[in-house]
């Protein structure tokens, strides 16, 4: 059973390991991992700036692990880390310091540790941060992932977000999603 909570200053490491994994140019991040874990725990400010962990019970994550041992390459090891993190979503609103993001919506920034994709877990931190996000006002989520980033794009679509704009950033096409949280009526 996941369960999803906000980032605490005792998952350093959990955070670390988890981003440390991740295909950095596939997701946008270009800091060094530190960089981030320091800069995420340090500055949450609930209703701008929030990161959430998806964690699982112990016996589950080993569970998993033992079921995928013959198909984890040396490589792809997961990191196990005293927290249990798996997963991660972000949920960014300061409209007034990010150009890219309209007042009244939310940018999300999402992982699951490469052993635990394709469980749920990413569909259900999306539906979280979408239900915080409306919980908050916000109108809009919006969420930015590569073009060749086939399993999100999937995601996005499962989730009900509807294909937007493209760019290019980083020597890479990006196209984005966005999903209405509220319906017209009730955003006035």
């Amino acid at each position: 059973m996941v369960e999803i909570r906000l980032l605490s200053k005792t998952d350093w490491q959990g955070l670390y390991d988890i981003i440390s994994e991740v295909d950095k140019e596939l997701v946008g991040m270009f800091s060094e991992t530190e960089e981030l874990v320091e800069d995420w725990i340090n500055s949450i400010e609930l209703g701008v700036w929030e990161v959430y962990v998806a964690t699982l019970p112990q016996h589950e994550i080993e569970r998993e692990l033992n079921r995928l041992k013959w198909k984890l390459r040396f490589w792809h090891r997961y990191k196990r880390n005293q927290n249990n993190i798996v997963g991660l979503v972000t949920l960014y609103g300061d409209w007034e310091e990010d150009e890219e993001i309209q007042k009244g919506e939310f940018d999300i920034g999402i992982t699951v540790a490469k052993p635990f994709q394709k469980k749920g877990i990413g569909k259900e931190l999306l539906h979280f941060v979408c239900n915080r996000g409306e919980k908050l006002g916000y109108l809009r989520a919006t969420l930015w992932t590569r073009i060749d980033n086939l399993p999100m794009i999937k995601l996005a679509k499962k989730v009900g977000f509807k294909e937007g704009k493209t760019r290019t950033r980083f020597g890479y096409q990006w196209i984005q999603f966005t999903k209405e949280l509220r319906k017209k009526e009730e955003k006035e």
